[in-house]
């Protein structure tokens, strides 16, 4: 596995790609600065949970503050998770 950061004009953000030896995205970590959130796509891929840690870590530290300057630890959430 591996990582590629890239960009998205459009959706106005940045990304951190996890690549498979075949050169497939199997997920994207994105850090959205319009609004200031932080989203993960794994495609409907099945990924260990260890790589998954792992990948968010380098994200957090690679995706540096939002473009307003906030850090990443104070990203927007719209989904909450109600514990019991």
């Amino acid at each position: 596995m591996q990582y590629q950061i890239s960009s998205n004009a459009f959706r106005d953000s940045l990304s951190v790609e996890l690549i498979d030896a075949d050169g497939d995205i199997l997920a994207e970590i994105s850090r959205l600065d319009g609004l200031n959130q932080l989203k993960l796509n794994t495609f409907n891929n099945d990924i260990d949970l260890a790589v998954l840690e792992e990948f968010i870590l380098y994200a957090r530290e690679n995706l540096e503050c939002f473009e307003d300057g906030s850090p990443l630890s104070e990203a927007r959430t719209t989904q909450y998770i109600s514990h019991r």
